[in-house]
C-alpha cells in the first residue's frame, strides 16, 4: 500500500485556501484550512471537484464564438460519466454537479461583465508566490488580456464552482474571499506576467458561477495586500504547531 504524502514542512497554501483562510469566521475554521494544507494526503478529496466544468468554462472564455459547441460536448461527456455504473458515486455526483454549473454559466454569461477582455490559456506550471514565508500556489484557469489607449494589460482568471454555505453572513464571506483571490491573482501577475502586458488589478477576476458574479481586483488594494501579508506572517509562525 502506498504511503500517504508526508506533512509539508514549509508553509504552503493554494491561492483559494489563503483566500478562504482570510475570511474564516473562527480560529477553528482557520486551523482546519491550515491542517488541510499541511497534511494533503488524508485531507485531499478523492477527485478534484469541478475540474471538467472549469476546463469547459475556461474554453468558452477563450473561444466565445464556439460556446454552444463547447458546452454541448462537455455535457455529453459528463452525462456519460454520470450514467456509467463503473464510476464511483463520487465521480458520478461530480459529473452531475459539473453539468449543473456549466449550464448555469451558459445562462448567465451574456449578463456578466466578462467581455471587455480576451482570454488566453494559463501557463501549465506557474511559479509560486512567496509572501512572508508562505509559499502560495497560484493556478489560474485563464489569462485575461485587455487594452486601454495604447496599454496592453494582463490579469488572471479564477473560476469558482462550489456552491458553498447559504445565508447573508456566508455570502458576505464568499464575496470578501473572492476579492482576496482576485488580489492574489494580481500580485502573481505582477511578479510573473509583465512580459504579457502591464499587470492591471481590475483585469484579474474571479468568476463565481453559482452566484453569477464577477469580482475584480480593486484599483486601491492596499488594505487587502496588508491583510494578506499579515495573515501570511501568522501562518508561517503557526505552521510548525498545526
Amino acid at each position: 500500500m502506498a504511503r500517504p504524502p508526508a506533512p509539508r514542512p514549509n508553509a504552503r497554501l493554494s491561492a483559494s485556501q489563503l483566500a478562504d483562510y482570510l475570511v474564516a469566521p473562527t480560529p477553528i475554521g482557520q486551523m482546519g484550512i491550515l491542517r488541510q494544507a499541511k497534511y494533503p494526503g488524508p485531507n485531499r478529496p478523492l477527485i478534484i471537484q469541478y475540474q471538467h466544468a472549469k476546463r469547459a468554462i475556461a474554453e468558452c472564455l477563450r473561444n466565445r464564438a464556439a460556446t454552444a459547441r463547447i458546452i454541448a460536448e462537455a455535457v455529453v461527456s459528463l452525462e456519460q460519466r454520470r450514467d456509467d455504473p463503473g464510476c464511483t458515486p463520487l465521480v458520478r455526483d461530480d459529473a452531475q454537479r459539473s453539468i449543473d454549473v456549466i449550464l448555469q454559466f451558459q445562462r448567465s454569461a451574456n449578463n456578466l461583465d466578462l467581455w471587455q477582455a480576451i482570454y488566453d490559456e494559463a501557463p501549465a506550471r506557474p511559479a509560486t508566490l512567496n509572501i512572508n514565508g508562505v509559499e502560495i500556489s497560484v493556478f489560474p484557469d485563464a489569462l485575461a488580456l485587455s487594452q486601454a489607449r495604447s496599454d496592453n494589460r494582463v490579469g488572471q482568471v479564477f473560476i469558482r464552482c462550489t456552491i458553498g454555505q447559504q445565508g447573508d453572513a456566508a455570502e458576505n464571506r464568499r464575496a470578501e474571499a473572492n476579492g482576496h483571490l482576485a488580489t492574489i491573482a494580481h500580485l502573481h501577475a505582477t511578479h510573473y506576467l509583465a512580459h504579457r502586458g502591464i499587470p492591471h488589478a481590475p483585469t484579474s477576476i474571479v468568476l463565481d458561477v453559482p452566484r453569477g458574479q464577477v469580482a475584480r481586483g480593486a484599483v486601491n488594494m492596499a488594505r487587502r495586500i496588508a491583510n494578506i501579508e499579515t495573515a501570511c506572517a501568522m501562518i508561517a509562525a503557526l505552521w510548525p504547531t498545526v
